[in-house]
């Protein structure tokens, strides 16, 4: 009878846990949407007119080993990444450069989408140093990139374009597919 009741307190304890990391992925899920639908209408110069603008920022996960990291790394260096986007876009050449409702909305969203992954964030899980150097290195070159050009309109439409494909394209579970991606980012592809 013991036994019984044990196996029924762990199915509970399972169910409660697979429940919890469902509500968690939809949470997640839905504030990825809203990101990215917050940087796709940040648009304000048309691509055609920025093509010379246009450059290489060796996205680190598009062609290299982050891709093959664990799902929790995978998660805590998106996490990391998306402090990056958020403080490149909360700065003051950034606010010069976009309309302030929608800069503001995409901030929120950021913002949002980084507390639901801080809720479940597990202990000492981090991302792995070559990845994490990856990524600052990664961002350090959208600095550089901006202040090279003055941070010019167009400059900081390659830079949004650029951050669009990269969450996109980051390394985790139950991300679109590249035909679904590819499709979606049909417009922007003169920008890459």
């Amino acid at each position: 009878m013991l036994s019984v009741h044990l196996f029924l307190v762990g199915g509970v304890m399972l169910s409660c846990c697979t429940a919890s990391s469902l509500d968690w992925y939809a949470s997640w899920s839905s504030q990825r949407r809203k990101t990215a639908r917050f940087l796709a209408e940040l648009k304000s110069v048309p691509a055609y007119q920025c093509l010379r603008d246009r450059t290489d920022f060796r996205c680190p996960w598009k062609k290299g080993p982050i891709a093959q990291v664990k799902l929790e790394e995978a998660t805590s260096c998106y996490r990391q990444m998306l402090w990056q986007v958020f403080h490149l876009f909360d700065s003051e050449a950034s606010r010069a450069a976009w309309p302030e409702m929608e800069l503001d909305q995409l901030l929120d969203s950021l913002w949002s989408e980084l507390q639901v992954l801080e809720r479940t964030r597990e202990q000492g899980q981090s991302c792995p140093l070559p990845f994490a150097l990856a990524i600052r290195t990664y961002f350090r070159g959208f600095f550089r990139y901006l202040e090279g050009k003055a941070h010019s309109p167009c400059s900081w439409e390659i830079v949004r374009v650029e951050m669009q494909a990269a969450l996109s394209a980051f390394p985790l579970s139950g991300r679109r597919s590249p035909k679904k991606r590819s499709s979606s980012l049909q417009e922007e592809s003169l920008l890459s």
